[in-house]
């Protein structure tokens, strides 16, 4: 993988493609993105050299020469979001159906940190030491990742954003292996489950995604996956 344009290409559709991957018209898709219903394409091709992602920013290099396809760019799972959010918000109006897209997020994300909580990684603002809710935690935690949803940022970072299970599930990750590791700068692992944390790099980066060229090097899969590993192997090839 060595152009912008081909990671694109390879794992999004451009609006035109994403409209009729949903069924729907590109108005419609308009709509719901104006809306805020659904997730901003998380990435915008501007014109030939020119491409940002929510994320990161302006990509390209000033002196590439690559040639980009204008337009706005989505994720293809998030297509069964985009349904669900059409049907709603053609069966009751833009309020009701912001209202009622808005609770089911909160509830379905609220559902996989409890879940989170109990099988990856204790989440102590979220939930107490006997599994109990703790209201204003979980509040918090999905305020913020709604705005997160809504500006594409999961439909750049997620691999599998089709259901909030799995980006849930992506952002415990992350928290835990970033916990563990110092966010990928810690080298003295002593005593630790060397094997265990292997898994959790191994399951992390199944469920992240692997970024476009630009986006790479500043991204939490490099400081977390290729880079902790090679400081795992190290650690190996001193034993």
């Amino acid at each position: 993988m060595n152009s912008t344009q081909d990671y694109l290409d390879q794992h999004y559709l451009d609006q035109t493609q994403f409209a009729k991957y949903c069924g729907l018209r590109l108005q419609d898709i308009e709509e719901l993105v104006a809306a805020e219903l659904i997730p901003a394409p998380p990435y915008l091709v501007i014109d030939a050299q020119r491409c940002t992602s929510v994320v990161f920013g302006e990509l390209l290099d000033p002196n590439s020469k690559e040639e980009l396809k204008t337009g706005t760019y989505f994720h293809p799972a998030a297509s069964a979001w985009t349904k669900y959010a059409f049907d709603t918000l053609q069966n009751h109006g833009a309020d009701e159906a912001k209202e009622i897209i808005r609770k089911q997020f909160a509830e379905e994300f609220a559902q996989a940190l409890a879940i989170e909580n109990k099988n990856t990684y204790r989440l102590r603002d979220c939930f107490d030491e006997t599994g109990t809710a703790i209201a204003a935690g979980i509040e918090q935690r999905v305020n913020a990742n709604w705005q997160y949803f809504l500006n594409g940022v999961f439909s750049l970072c997620v691999a599998k954003p089709d259901s909030i299970t799995n980006i849930v599930h992506k952002e415990i990750l992350q928290e835990k292996l970033s916990a563990i590791s110092d966010n990928g700068k810690r080298v003295d692992y002593q005593g630790e489950d060397i094997a265990a944390l292997k898994k959790l790099i191994d399951e992390y980066a199944n469920s992240a995604m692997p970024f476009s060229p630009f986006e790479y090097p500043r991204s939490s899969r490099k400081r977390l996956v290729e880079d902790l590993r090679k400081t795992l192997s190290a650690i190996d090839g001193r034993h």
